[in-house]
């Protein structure tokens, strides 16, 4: 794991200041969000740039830093919130360089995922406590923050890592950790009802202590479960442990889905290995894939290298060098922030190449689409009747696309890219619908459906039919009618007979009146199916 390693009995030494000079910044930023107090705080939404943040290492840091931070887009910092700096005396909070970061978070619209974690000196001997009296005294610990920092749109992560030794030393133990977590978590209501509380921020998909906590309970005091999705070697391969995480947590879960968020993972560039530009593909690709498979909160490690050794992966996993410069990375991010600022991810619509991404995301009455490839770049048409499109590569880069023929050939490679429609341009009718979620799950033997948002944005009526086909064959359809400007939930009945596990399915609208791109109404989603 890229987070530092914890001594058993650390010290409370302040966070040092660093001294940072970023020529190609202005003095200041324009804040784009002002956070209010007393507001009823909700879990992102899939709406760019609210799912998107960075894990950060600081408490206090300059205005520069602050600002080249923001200019991201991003909407989220993790950052420890260290039991043995807070508590110094029995019974004694000081948070004083956390009121720092919390005044300068807020002033840049940035909400924080703060890590109740590690051991403190005072309690026993520094290990993570598993003493009856050390169980509570972090709680305690707990609950005085959730308290302190109550109407600031924080979310509080209980620990980070606990599966790993060198994080709950001396060894870890699912058992210990599940007592410990639940004792927070009920401490964190007590001080404040209305607090988003999510654990275990696994390293990794290690099964037994994912059960272990499931079976004492855990995840149902949770808002949300995190994961740190290491070990997987590419974006687009978190598929097949996500669902199968999904199939665990909605075992111990069974009243409702239980949200997934990615609370930290990212990729180190050291020399010889991986490279700066291939960092910067799977940020984004890593971003708009969790995005479109139900995972609404996505935490990059890291915000800035941890030190200059060019061949130690723990220096390299940021998305600024040491000295402050730009990777390739944070253009990446920043384009994909700036480019679909606003827009709400909608659909994956499915291509001819299995391996082909095609996002779509809509802003208003406008549409936009992010694709991309794991294969050999090659070029694709889209049946979109119009000219002058705006395309934005991965580093922000805009030319314009014209069509060729009936439709537009868009080149497609493992960077991703944008493609922009202005409000009269003719793909606006892809828009207005989308699942409610991409990853489902079905029961044989009871009536079951797929959820969809349906949006009529046009100033004339909507007729058509969605239809649900699983390897080729319709397994339920639906007449679907809207009134302009009527936004309606509309399920879409699916006949399980014979199905069985996990399975892709195609969701497809069939207006009544064709506009020459039903090839592009439709969506990729799954079936879990017990």
């Amino acid at each position: 794991t890229p987070t530092p390693t914890l001594t058993p009995t650390p010290t409370a030494t302040p966070t040092p200041r660093p001294t940072i000079v970023i020529p190609m910044l202005t003095p200041t930023i324009t804040p784009t969000a002002t956070l209010e107090p007393y507001t009823v705080w909700h879990l992102p939404d899939r709406v760019i740039p609210e799912p998107f943040g960075v894990n950060i290492h600081f408490t206090r840091a300059g205005a520069q830093e602050l600002n080249y931070l923001a200019r991201g887009g991003f909407r989220w910092v993790r950052m420890d919130f260290h039991w043995h700096v807070v508590e110094t005396e029995l019974g004694k909070y000081n948070f004083s360089d956390y009121d720092v970061l919390v005044a300068s978070m807020a002033q840049r619209g940035i909400r924080i995922i703060f890590i109740l974690d590690y051991g403190n000196s005072l309690y026993d001997h520094g290990y993570p406590p598993t003493s009856p009296g050390g169980r509570v005294a972090f709680a305690r610990f707990a609950a005085a923050a959730a308290a302190r920092y109550r109407d600031r749109g924080v979310i509080w992560e209980i620990w980070n890592e606990p599966n790993l030794d060198h994080f709950w030393t001396p060894k870890a133990n699912a058992a210990d950790y599940g007592a410990l977590a639940l004792l927070t978590a009920s401490a964190i209501r007590r001080a404040d009802p209305s607090a988003l509380i999510v654990a275990p921020a696994l390293s990794g998909y290690e099964w037994a202590f994912w059960q272990t906590v499931g079976r004492m309970g855990l995840f149902q005091h949770l808002d949300a479960i995190t994961v740190h999705s290491y070990g997987v070697y590419s974006p687009e391969e978190i598929l097949g442990p996500y669902l199968m995480l999904r199939a665990l947590v909605d075992r111990y879960t069974p009243r409702w889905s239980l949200p997934i968020f990615s609370g930290e993972w990212g990729f180190s560039t050291t020399r010889g290995g991986m490279s700066e530009g291939q960092q910067a593909q799977y940020l984004t690709r890593q971003w708009l894939f969790n995005l479109a498979h139900d995972i609404n909160l996505n935490i990059w490690y890291d915000w800035h290298d941890d030190g200059p050794d060019p061949h130690d992966p723990e220096n390299n996993f940021g998305i600024v060098r040491h000295d402050y410069t730009a990777k390739p990375a944070y253009q990446a991010a920043r384009a994909l922030c700036t480019t679909l600022d606003g827009y709400r991810f909608l659909r994956r619509i499915p291509l001819e190449r299995a391996n082909d991404y095609l996002l779509l995301f809509q802003k208003d009455a406008q549409v936009a689409f992010a694709v991309w490839t794991t294969g050999e770049a090659h070029t694709i048409i889209l049946p979109i009747p119009t000219d002058d499109v705006e395309t934005v590569d991965m580093l922000g880069e805009v030319s314009m696309l014209d069509s060729q023929g009936d439709g537009l050939a868009v080149p497609v490679s493992q960077s991703p890219r944008y493609l922009v429609f202005r409000a009269d341009q003719g793909a606006a009718p892809l828009g207005g619908w989308r699942p409610a979620n991409t990853v489902n799950r079905l029961r044989i033997g009871e009536e079951e459906s797929l959820l969809i948002v349906f949006e009529n944005t046009d100033l004339n009526p909507l007729f058509g039919e969605f239809s649900v086909r699983v390897k080729g064959q319709t397994r339920g359809t639906l007449a679907v009618s809207l009134s302009p400007g009527e936004t309606q939930p509309v399920r879409v009945p699916v006949a399980l007979t014979d199905l069985t596990g996990n399975l892709q399915a195609e969701i497809v609208w069939t207006p009544e009146q064709d506009t020459g791109m039903t090839p592009l109404q439709s969506a990729l989603v799954w079936l879990m199916i017990e």
